[in-house]
């Protein structure tokens, strides 16, 4: 079980983020095609495959974070992209070190959070991948101080897991989606979906 939070295991939990989301790739795709263009397994798995790659490369824990942030941005995944890569580049910004402890990891999570808010408005109940993503940093923040590396994210991914389940119940406030009203709702939001994933697993390789 992993205590801190080390270029090694960023690197294996976004490979293990990558297996995940290709794993849920056709059902992904489905999800977004419920109110959207139908392409977010896509845009996710181009994605995490830059952010994967950028990983791989020699560095520190924060340069590794900000290369991360610069491939993702260049990927071909529109605002997914574009939202991943304010993310990571948040976060190189928060990293204290090259081993994070639970309490590091959680400030450098919620600096990648505080440049997300840069990027996009978006809050919980507008059906967009913001209701995972802040119900799981909110949960990470709350936990800092008194869990083990493997129960912040533990904790943070049954957040976003819930987060995401939530949307179904929502009317989208955001892109395409938005145009649809009421109708908008029924259906998970699918960048939320994929998020959960991801926080998964982390959980997973902190274990």
């Amino acid at each position: 079980m992993a205590s801190v939070l080390n270029k090694e295991l960023f690197s294996s939990a976004l490979t293990k983020a990558l297996a995940l989301v290709e794993t849920e790739f056709d059902a992904l795709n489905a999800l977004d095609a419920a109110t959207g263009d139908g392409d977010h397994g896509t845009a996710i798995k181009s994605t995490l495959e830059a952010a994967v790659a950028a990983a791989s490369k020699p560095g520190s824990l924060a340069d590794t974070l900000s290369n991360v942030a610069m491939e993702v941005m260049s990927a071909t995944g529109g605002s997914t992209s574009s939202l991943y890569g304010s993310f990571f580049m948040g976060m190189s910004s928060g990293v204290a070190g090259e081993e994070l402890t639970a309490a590091q990891t959680a400030a450098a999570f919620a600096a990648g959070l505080d440049m997300m808010g840069t990027m996009t408005s978006a809050k919980v109940g507008d059906k967009t991948m913001m209701d995972a993503m802040i119900p799981a940093i909110e949960s990470m923040k709350a936990n800092a101080d008194s869990a083990t590396l493997a129960e912040l994210f533990d904790g943070a991914a049954t957040a976003a897991k819930e987060g995401a389940e939530k949307t179904s119940e929502y009317v989208a406030k955001f892109g395409r989606a938005r145009n649809l009203g009421e109708r908008s709702k029924g259906s998970r939001d699918a960048g939320a979906t994929s998020l959960a994933l991801i926080f998964q697993a982390f959980a997973d390789v902190a274990k």
